[in-house]
């Protein structure tokens, strides 16, 4: 489900960030270093909550996370 050489398939808005985060554990220091999501319990997340869920809770446009979990920038 991540964007990598091998596979050219890429997260999604309803993807979990369980998902993401498994997929690519060096998600979480893009998460923290970029949108300081993750790293105490004031801007943790709940794993089975989606980039979109995630995104909306945190003020943060849906696209630009979305483009960071897929390392395409925005």
């Amino acid at each position: 489900m991540h964007q990598n050489t091998d596979k050219k398939t890429a997260f999604t808005p309803k993807s979990t960030m369980l998902e993401v985060l498994t997929a690519d554990p060096s998600l979480g220091m893009v998460l923290m270093r970029d949108f300081h999501l993750g790293g105490c319990r004031n801007c943790g997340f709940n794993p089975h909550d989606s980039i979109e869920d995630v995104a909306m809770q945190n003020g943060i446009p849906t696209e630009r996370l979305l483009a960071a979990m897929n390392r395409t920038g925005a």
